[in-house]
């Protein structure tokens, strides 16, 4: 715990251009040398079908946290060292990529992803060559579930999710559920969660699993709207296709609307980019954060916020405080077992006790879908107005740390 406490104080700094920071391509040099390094991967999607706003959202904040770290002397004596490779968001492209931070580049443990597909091929390659690997924003159940013990994660599982998401719904007061989903393992393992928990609660729905490359949901959402109208849409897409659904949506006068509600599943939908893609169309949308500055959570939240806008001219989202927590998680694992030795990081991070940006991160060692899975705080939210920030949102659910009411559409 040493080492968090003083990390506390760094995370309002800005980072220095003296970052070991590597490119899309994994190049990198150090100015302390090669043997005065910890080397540590980062990986994520930078080019599509992946999400490229998540995956450099996650290189920043892992690279804000490594410059943080540095600038107090490292951990061990050393400086880290981050490598970050491109995972598109697809298992091909991130085997490959877990493969060149593993055997060319050397790094003795790993953090990120955006999508569950990749993450799944990931681990693969981790467990093979017992490398600890931290998953910082890939959901599926499957990625913990394994019982791999290098595998750790900070993010919400798909069983947690969906079954806060029926939580809302019913708290809500909604009557009938219309889902839209890719055909990722996140999209497709949440489809099958919500229709058992939807049934299990009696409440009607209809859904529909699409290819995560369309571009037209037209057809889909005609679909799910014939012979059934749903109160509110789950719209569970990632990148730009999350974005497209909710303009196509509002196009057809289907959603956000009087009748229809429409919530947003993953990390996308605190970006800016959603209003440059769906205008006006996001205005009443309903998405899901494990963050929101309206609600408290430690002392280290708001200056690794101010830290990550200063450096980067873009608020965080919940995206961004997951994969700095992650490299806290790596120093304070090396520095508790005074070694970068594989089973000796496992067995500190199993024993983890850290105070990170949205709460004290540990680890269950029960197996099954929490497995080695932190899992942080789940909120709902609501734009009201056309380009509003994500920090000016509010908060409906849970009803604790609630700060406003679902606002309908006047039409």
């Amino acid at each position: 715990m040493a080492l968090s406490l003083v990390l506390f104080s760094l995370a309002g700094c800005s980072s220095t251009s003296g970052s070991n920071a590597s490119s899309g391509s994994g190049s990198s040099t150090s100015a302390a040398g090669g043997s005065d390094v910890i080397k540590i991967g980062g990986i994520g999607p930078l080019t599509p079908p992946g999400s490229p706003v998540l995956g450099e959202e996650i290189q920043k904040a892992m690279q804000l946290a490594v410059d943080d770290i540095n600038k107090k002397g490292g951990v061990l004596g050393k400086n880290l060292q981050l490598f970050y490779e491109d995972s598109a968001g697809s298992p091909e492209k991130g085997q490959s990529a877990m493969e060149k931070l593993i055997k060319k580049e050397q790094v003795v443990a790993i953090a990120g992803e955006g999508h569950s597909s990749a993450a799944l091929a990931e681990i693969e390659v981790a467990k093979r060559d017992n490398v600890p690997f931290i998953v910082t924003e890939a959901w599926s159940d499957s990625i913990t579930e394994k019982g791999y013990s290098n595998i750790f994660r900070v993010a919400p599982n798909n069983s947690m999710f969906s079954k806060r998401v029926v939580e809302y719904v019913e708290f809500a007061g909604f009557k009938n559920v219309a889902i839209l989903a890719e055909d990722s393992d996140w999209g497709i393992g949440n489809v099958e969660l919500l229709k058992q928990q939807l049934t299990d609660k009696g409440i009607p729905f209809k859904s529909i699993v699409v290819d995560r490359n369309t571009k037209d949901f037209v057809p889909q959402l005609l679909d799910l709207t014939k012979d059934f109208q749903p109160d509110i849409i789950l719209n569970i897409m990632t990148g730009v296709g999350c974005y497209l659904v909710v303009k196509q949506a509002h196009e057809l006068g289907i959603a956000p609307t009087a009748k229809t509600a429409m919530l947003m599943g993953g990390a996308d939908a605190a970006y800016p980019e959603i209003w440059e893609t769906t205008g006006e169309a996001a205005k009443y949308l309903i998405w899901q954060s494990p963050y929101h500055p309206k609600a408290k959570f430690t002392d280290l939240t708001q200056p690794v916020v101010t830290a990550y806008e200063e450096k980067t001219g873009r608020k965080p989202t919940y995206a961004a405080l997951h994969a700095y927590d992650t490299v806290l998680l790596l120093a304070d694992a090396f520095t508790r077992a005074g070694s970068t030795e594989p089973d000796k990081v496992i067995q500190a991070l199993e024993e983890a006790a850290l105070l990170g940006t949205r709460g004290t991160i540990t680890f269950p060692k029960e197996k099954g879908v929490d497995y080695h899975n932190w899992l942080p705080a789940l909120l709902f939210v609501q734009y009201t107005e056309e380009n509003q920030s994500p920090d000016d949102a509010e908060i409906l659910y849970p009803k604790d740390v609630s700060t406003a009411q679902y606002v309908k559409p006047e039409k």
